[in-house]
């Protein structure tokens, strides 16, 4: 079934049990059996196009995802008409969870980057499925804890890093997350990485020509080379030392 906007609804998403990104999402702690039984709360599966829209701002909050494939991004508008990225999704992170404030509506927005594929859910199921599925409700705090961490090392990055430990950080960040997907990260130096100048600078708070310059001085020093949608790391600990980074859970894969 096709809607608007290039979004298209189909049965063809995996089953849970076998799903190649369920060692990182929701379904992970539960067995076999129970992810069968736990994949009757799948409401739909999604796919959209590159640069659809998932969901947007003062929308009704109705819905919770896992990104099955492809790239998004989470994003607040401000009043002035800028955009300010909070997070980048990748493959089996679950979004779209927000706590009833205010009207209830969305806080921010969420848009895909590269075409997608969505595990959609609806947000009345939730109770349901954790007085079912205690693992799941577990599961969930400890991704929320995670997300957590993730944010306030994003806080200290708009507050107290300079320009360059900012772009490092994020750098490293995508690149360590991107790497926990395969199965050998540590033989891995080069990851693709779909961004643009554009998503890079709203999500550092700072211009592109800011990001521009600072990639190339990043590149001249042979910390890093991001070219052609790959980024290639040579040495991920000097990256850390730029990027001012001494703690070791964006290397840790996120599970239980």
């Amino acid at each position: 079934m096709k809607k608007a906007g290039g979004t298209q609804e189909t049965g063809e998403a995996a089953h849970c049990e076998t799903c190649s990104v369920r060692k990182l999402a929701l379904f992970q702690p539960l067995s076999p059996k129970e992810v069968v039984a736990a994949q009757t709360f799948r409401r739909a599966f999604r796919e959209l196009k590159a640069g659809g829209s998932i969901f947007r701002q003062g929308s009704a909050n109705k819905e919770i995802y896992t990104l099955h494939h492809g790239w998004a991004y989470l994003y607040q508008n401000l009043a002035d008409g800028g955009r300010q990225i909070l997070r980048f999704l990748l493959s089996g992170d679950f979004f779209g969870f927000q706590a009833d404030v205010g009207s209830g509506e969305r806080l921010h927005s969420a848009r895909a980057i590269t075409p997608v594929g969505l595990c959609v859910f609806s947000r009345s199921d939730l109770l349901e499925m954790f007085k079912e599925h205690l693992e799941l409700g577990i599961r969930l705090t400890w991704m929320t804890a995670y997300e957590e961490v993730v944010a306030y090392e994003h806080i200290v990055s708009l507050g107290r890093r300079s320009a360059e430990e900012r772009i490092a950080y994020l750098l490293l960040e995508l690149y360590n997350r991107v790497r926990i997907r395969e199965r050998n990260p540590q033989d891995i130096h080069t990851v693709e990485i779909p961004l643009t100048q554009e998503l890079i600078a709203d999500a550092c708070g700072l211009t592109q020509v800011h990001v521009n310059r600072t990639i190339k001085s990043l590149e001249r020093k042979n910390i890093l080379t991001f070219q052609s949608r790959k980024l290639h790391v040579p040495d991920p600990e000097r990256l850390a030392g730029i990027a001012n980074h001494s703690h070791d859970f964006l290397i840790t894969k996120p599970i239980l």
